[in-house]
């Protein structure tokens, strides 16, 4: 590969990269880009989406060039002797081409086997996935998060839940949506058309559920557990929980004398946290739920977890939340889906056991349209709990273009500023993380809430104009609170 510069009219460098890197290179021709001194901000961004789509274009050809490797060492491979015993399973030539393609690649055989089979599913079933990437309009990453869907599908599903898919990396305004926010609409969207019943499917994973061990350099590790949805939600709720009362604490003791100094902090290990990920003295609150987390196991004591009193650590009463189709309540039907807050789609036998042992019942929505009834306008500038749980079945996440931050690690900001006149109203709240609070908060980035169901219409510095939507469009739900961890 040359790399050659010129000059244009405009005295603009620009580089042209020719792709002769050798004689017999099946790779020719040229490819030219501004050189990025030269651009703004926005041109700048238009070349990285540019450089995407190209690279888009090499993957998609990378992946047929695979397929073809598998395909054509079967048809030059050596027919195997009677005589001669059957290796790897019957699969000898997918082992050959796993080898060549490790060693002619420089990957790892894991690695090598998982492109071949990424090929193969793009060559044949998911060959509309394969068009789209090779016109850039979608990633790698989102390839991928297609496959690894579909492959849990019966063959027959496979291509159809392709099709829908693909419509799905975009929303309904036309933003093309990130990896995580396609993965979490994927998942549902897999619920939706998968044939076996999520009851059955579930009761064949727990089979594989267990609690692993990694060993970490510097002196770490990595403790893993597989856990059904419903009882890791609620183990991590918990944690969460310990986590920002520590982070509580850590903010009393600093009040108190003898804490005020930068010296008698260090001593104790107290300070503050933050969902950011800045640290201080007790650390972030991913940290302080990993402290959380061994404190609980082991029963011990400190003043950050409830330990100053002589109170140890034990089984913390843990909430998750659960949403459930209204005329499943009401009309008496069978629940065909419900949603667990933080994970998604939820098995009916799960839902009915929570809905049981949830201690009250609390309506969402007063007014499934516009949600106006639970607004108190100018009377208060905290929106009062029913409007925020309102706003957490509504928006979901954090309402910044791509962001996935839970809900309930979120915000409630006026999108008309309260001291401009704006009022405490689900027309003008959407949740926000600290982070794009802070975003929005400082006038970098301003949006509109364009419709009564919370779509918002983000603007950039930079003017690019972006759009989101609500979780939830016009259901009607009802959240229950489930105040123990379900048993195993």
């Amino acid at each position: 590969m040359e790399v050659q510069a010129f000059v244009t009219d405009d005295e603009t460098w620009v580089p042209a990269v020719a792709f002769t890197e050798r004689w017999d290179s099946p790779l020719t021709g040229t490819v030219s880009f501004p050189l990025p001194s030269f651009l703004t901000a926005d041109e700048a961004l238009e070349v990285a989406g540019a450089a995407d789509r190209l690279i888009a274009w090499g993957t998609a050809v990378k992946y047929g060039a695979l397929a073809r490797v598998e395909e054509a060492v079967g048809e030059d491979a050596p027919p195997r002797q009677e005589a001669q015993p059957v290796r790897f399973g019957g699969e000898e030539v997918r082992a050959l081409a796993v080898a060549e393609v490790s060693t002619a690649c420089a990957l790892s055989e894991g690695t090598a086997a998982r492109s071949l089979r990424d090929a193969a599913d793009l060559a044949t079933s998911q060959w509309e996935v394969l068009e789209a990437l090779e016109a850039g309009k979608i990633s790698d990453a989102h390839a991928r998060i297609i496959l690894d869907q579909a492959r849990s599908l019966p063959p027959g599903q496979a291509e159809k839940f392709a099709s829908a898919a693909l419509q799905r990396t975009r929303t309904r305004q036309g933003r093309r949506r990130t990896p995580s926010e396609l993965r979490a609409c994927l998942r549902r969207l897999r619920e939706h058309l998968h044939p076996e019943s999520l009851t059955a499917r579930k009761e064949s994973a727990q089979r594989e559920r267990g609690v692993w061990f990694s060993a970490e350099p510097d002196g770490m590790c990595t403790l893993s557990a597989y856990l059904t949805a419903d009882v890791g939600m609620a183990i991590y709720n918990g944690l969460d929980r310990d986590a920002r009362q520590a982070n509580a604490r850590a903010a009393e003791l600093r009040s108190l004398p003898g804490h005020g100094t930068a010296e008698s902090r260090a001593a104790s290990g107290v300070g503050g946290a933050s969902d950011s990920g800045s640290t201080s003295d007790s650390g972030t609150l991913s940290e302080l739920r990993a402290d959380a987390l061994a404190y609980r196991l082991f029963g011990g004591s400190d003043e950050l977890f409830g330990g100053s009193d002589g109170e140890e650590s034990g089984a913390f009463r843990a909430e998750v939340s659960v949403t459930i189709p209204v005329n499943s309540v009401l009309g008496g039907q069978d629940i065909e889906m419900a949603e667990l807050e933080g994970y998604g789609p939820l098995d009916a036998a799960t839902a009915r056991r929570l809905a049981a042992l949830a201690p009250t019942w609390q309506r969402l929505l007063t007014d499934f349209t516009t949600g106006q009834a639970l607004g108190v306008g100018r009377a208060a500038y905290r929106p009062p709990k029913a409007l925020r749980r309102y706003l957490y079945s509504r928006d979901g996440t954090c309402r910044f273009p791509g962001c996935m931050r839970r809900a309930t690690a979120c915000e409630p900001d006026h999108t008309i500023e309260w001291q401009d006149g704006g009022t405490t109203d689900a027309g003008n709240l959407a949740l926000l993380c600290r982070r794009h609070h802070a975003l929005k908060s400082i006038g970098a980035w301003s949006y509109r809430q364009s419709s009564p169901t919370g779509d918002l219409e983000w603007c950039s510095p930079l003017g690019r104009e972006y759009s989101t939507e609500p979780a939830n469009v016009g259901k009607v739900v009802y959240p229950l609170q489930q105040p123990e961890p379900p048993p195993f």
